[in-house]
């Protein structure tokens, strides 16, 4: 038996308009099953919500909407003698500026080897710090990088995705668990938490942070030499990458 397509109550092939809601019918004509129309209009509708859903996703990256979390108040805060930035730590870290120029020639050094043209090969250490070892060797520890961006107008996901590139071109191999866009200090950034292994160095489980300023890239990056070392320190790294202010 037939039904009517607007309330979908049963009817009769010969009636002429529906005894429920009074929605005019198709004599000696097939009537569609108002429900099954209604599951189908459902079907669509769950279809193209699913659709828009997934074009947002591709074309928005999820962004924290969270208040930017308050430096833990034990942290030791470091300010350049410029007044350029500052930088919160815990407070058993100590700055490690004695090894800055070694590392920068390392750092060149690294560079150099990449083939690509990315826009990396003036970039600059302006700051160490981590835990002191037997060794005198600082781990795990924090470092901040700048670079002058300059030649075409960047974006920062453009920025985001040529320092990933460039990085994956000196490790051997890169594993990246997690990726925030959000804010810090007023700022458009990226926090990225990634295993990385160096030639000569091993592997190493790092949390990064980036930003532009000025037209300047800024990263800062907190490194854990294993899972263990990692694990004690995960939610200080966290806050080390976001206490980062730039003061001028």
């Amino acid at each position: 038996m037939p039904f009517c397509p607007d309330c979908g109550t049963k009817v009769s092939e010969d009636t002429q308009f529906c005894p429920e809601c009074g929605h005019p019918l198709a004599i000696g004509q097939a009537v569609i099953k108002g429900k099954s129309k209604k599951k189908l209009a459902g079907i669509i509708a769950a279809c193209t919500i699913a659709v828009i859903v997934i074009v947002v996703i591709a074309t928005h990256p999820p962004t924290s909407m969270e208040p930017e979390p308050a430096i833990p108040v034990h942290f030791t805060t470091y300010t350049d003698e410029l007044g350029l930035f500052s930088i919160s730590y815990p407070p058993e870290w100590e700055p490690a500026l004695e090894y800055m120029e070694e590392i920068e020639e390392f750092s060149k050094d690294i560079i150099s080897s990449i083939t690509s043209d990315l826009p990396i090969e003036k970039a600059c250490f302006l700051f160490m710090a981590g835990l002191p070892t037997e060794t005198g060797y600082y781990s795990p520890n924090v470092n901040i990088v700048v670079e002058p961006l300059s030649g075409i107008v960047w974006t920062h996901d453009a920025v985001v995705t040529v320092a990933i590139e460039g990085l994956k071109e000196v490790v051997s191999d890169y594993h990246e668990f997690s990726r925030v866009k959000t804010t810090i200090d007023n700022r458009t950034a990226t926090i990225i938490e990634y295993q990385a292994t160096f030639a000569g160095l091993g592997t190493g489980h790092f949390v990064q942070m980036m930003f532009i300023v000025n037209k300047t890239f800024w990263g800062v990056t907190c490194t854990a030499l294993s899972p263990d070392e990692y694990s004690e320190w995960e939610d200080d790294f966290d806050a080390i990458v976001r206490s980062l202010r730039i003061l001028k």
